[in-house]
């Protein structure tokens, strides 16, 4: 439920932060994709499917968020796509190992994304490829998923965990069938 409630989040206050404050904001280089970062940092705690559907539907709430100057569905691909690849990654792994995967997919979704801007709208290669919005990217990506790593959390969601001494059998005593 909790997986939920963060994916809705996402897909819902994602775009509207990216647009009311980060591209309000005077940022060296461009501002961070905040939509990506979001995606990237929740990605780990789904299974690989919800994890693209968490990302197409982020990527596609931020295709129609004003001003949608720009081809629907790009950033519901590269999106999803990352998604995806974040899911597959364990959500056990090491900070410093998620953190490094954080930021290489972010490396390769920003420049995914930039490559299909210039390729699919025309934008200018060095507006779509802006070296200071990659690296504010991938470095919030990074910090963002070390940071959620760290948090302490508990294992076993309410669940009480299987004792040994209990037989692994479904049927109970050791009885064959047949």
């Amino acid at each position: 439920m909790k997986a939920v409630v963060l994916s809705v989040l996402v897909v819902l206050v994602a775009p509207v932060l990216q647009v009311a404050v980060v591209n309000g904001l005077s940022l060296p280089g461009g501002g961070p994709d905040v939509v990506l970062v979001g995606v990237i940092a929740l990605a780990p705690h789904l299974r690989p499917g919800a994890g693209a559907f968490l990302g197409f539907a982020a990527g596609l709430a931020a295709d129609i968020a004003p001003p949608a100057d720009h081809t629907i569905g790009r950033l519901a691909l590269v999106l999803c796509l990352a998604g995806w690849v974040c899911a597959r990654v364990t959500a056990d792994g090491t900070a410093g190992r998620r953190a490094a995967v954080a930021a290489a997919v972010a490396l390769g979704a920003t420049l995914a994304g930039g490559v299909l801007a210039a390729l699919l709208d025309g934008t200018p290669w060095g507006t779509a490829l802006a070296p200071g919005a990659v690296a504010w990217t991938v470095g919030l990506a990074a910090l963002v998923v070390a940071a959620l790593a760290l948090l302490p959390r508990r294992r076993s969601f309410g669940r009480v965990p299987r004792s040994r001494d209990r037989p692994r059998d479904p049927y109970g005593r050791g009885r064959r069938l047949a």
